[in-house]
């Protein structure tokens, strides 16, 4: 409920979109991607499976996230993000 999904994007098996997430064009959720509430992601965006997305989170046009990633709440991802790394502030950064 209270999602918004443009066009030309590609869901895979159990995404889970929580309310007042966007999702922009031609972006691609691989399967079991969560995406907590307010989360946005932009478009063109690739997120890999096994994804977590925190509240508020932005993930901006054309980057990757990796398999298993978490994304912390209210993180900006601003470059692709290795498999498996957990993103944190702004700009989002991983260790």
């Amino acid at each position: 409920m209270g999602a918004i999904v443009s066009t030309n994007v590609r869901l895979g098996a159990q995404v889970h979109l929580n309310p007042g997430v966007i999702i922009g064009h031609d972006a691609r959720l691989a399967d079991f991607v969560s995406v907590n509430p307010g989360a946005v992601i932009s478009g063109e965006v690739l997120i890999e499976e096994d994804v977590l997305v925190g509240a508020s989170a932005t993930i901006l046009q054309n980057l990757t996230v990796g398999a298993g990633a978490v994304i912390g709440a209210g993180a900006v991802v601003t470059r692709d993000v290795p498999a498996g790394a957990v993103v944190k502030g702004v700009p989002g950064r991983w260790q």
